[in-house]
């Protein structure tokens, strides 16, 4: 049974839903809402209207959203249609590589029967995870403590489960170290997504989506009109470039016109998170003492040695697209203090 969603009516202005074959009007399109538009991925649903759609749905006689009868896939992906309308591209196929992941595993128990138990098998059967555990049971977690919210489910039955500390991405690469990974890699499109990381201190997302229409070759900048921190900073995001990069970018510009710039060796799609994580996993296994180095090791490498060589904290957190300083001091101030501290160590060692 094809599970029911809300679509919109042109000529009422409104949203509706079908259930047991009666249109049911959820709600007038909200002012200042975004122009309903349908796509592959379906409807774009006001959060208004995707909040009536599940009330609606969970008092439903026989609805599939009743909480003694919802399975855990049917749960997941109303949560990840409420995620792709309320939170950034990032997050949302965050939610959804690890739902898609557990509901592999155990989308078909009801939602109410499901035990803390199951998380941690599905978790334990995924080993190369590493730091990315924790972020999988935050989208299991954040599924069911939205279901409750929105009266899917009575209660939440995953919420005692603690997902754990995060990982310090403390790591910082030597010289040395950045070239035994960029050696280790066989295909020239990686290295240089790799490289790029490196010299721009981007977030690999950032990477990812680049396309022509976001560099400006004149000014030495890749420019995010969306991106992590747009809801704060109300700003587009500025990559400043070094030559290397501006000559990169004018290469890739030239080859890939629309589109993705860094793409895999088939050139028909972008790096993805998988595919990164994937591709580091490799890595790790070729180079068995960088055994904790994650991608986001470039980045925090980026900063560390910025900050090492000088350049001031507002500059950091610039470069790397922060809305202020705080995160830059916090985590990787110390680290060049440290470092700066220990070289003068070790000259006196010697004197």
């Amino acid at each position: 049974m094809r599970q029911p969603k809300p679509w919109f009516r042109t000529a009422k202005n409104a949203w509706y839903v079908e259930v047991n074959q009666q249109k049911v009007r959820l709600g007038a399109h909200p002012e200042g809402a975004p122009t309903p538009k349908k796509s592959k991925a379906g409807w774009n649903v006001p959060n208004s209207i995707l909040e009536a759609f599940y009330r609606l749905m969970a008092e439903e006689p026989g609805s599939q959203l009743k909480p003694a009868t919802i399975q855990v896939v049917a749960l997941c992906d109303q949560f990840l249609d409420f995620s792709q309308n309320s939170h950034s591209q990032d997050t949302y196929q965050s939610y959804r590589h690890f739902l898609q992941s557990f509901c592999n595993d155990f989308g078909t128990i009801l939602a109410p029967n499901l035990l803390p138990l199951h998380v941690t098998r599905w978790i334990a059967s995924h080993p190369n995870w590493d730091g990315g555990k924790r972020h999988a049971i935050i989208a299991i977690k954040r599924a069911f403590s939205w279901a409750k919210q929105q009266g899917i489910l009575t209660s939440n039955p995953l919420a005692g489960i603690k997902a754990g500390k995060s990982n310090a991405r403390t790591r910082v690469l030597s010289k040395a170290e950045q070239s035994q990974i960029l050696g280790a890699i066989r295909d020239k499109q990686f290295r240089e997504f790799m490289e790029a990381m490196l010299t721009t201190g981007c977030r690999p997302s950032e990477l990812s989506r680049l396309t022509a229409a976001q560099v400006n070759l004149e000014k030495g900048v890749w420019e995010f009109e969306e991106h992590k921190t747009a809801d704060k900073t109300g700003k587009a995001r500025i990559v400043f470039l070094t030559p290397t990069m501006v000559e990169l970018s004018r290469k890739l510009m030239a080859k890939f016109p629309e589109g993705p710039l860094f793409r895999g060796p088939r050139q028909d799609r972008p790096f993805s998170r998988g595919s990164i994580v994937s591709r580091f996993a490799r890595l790790r296994d070729k180079l068995p003492h960088l055994k904790h180095f994650v991608c986001y090791n470039l980045r925090h490498t980026y900063a560390t040695h910025a900050l090492v060589n000088g350049v001031g904290v507002a500059q950091v957190a610039e470069l790397l697209g922060h809305t202020s300083t705080e995160m830059v001091s916090k985590t990787y101030g110390h680290l060049a203090d440290q470092i700066a501290h220990m070289l003068e160590a070790a000259k006196k060692a010697v004197e």
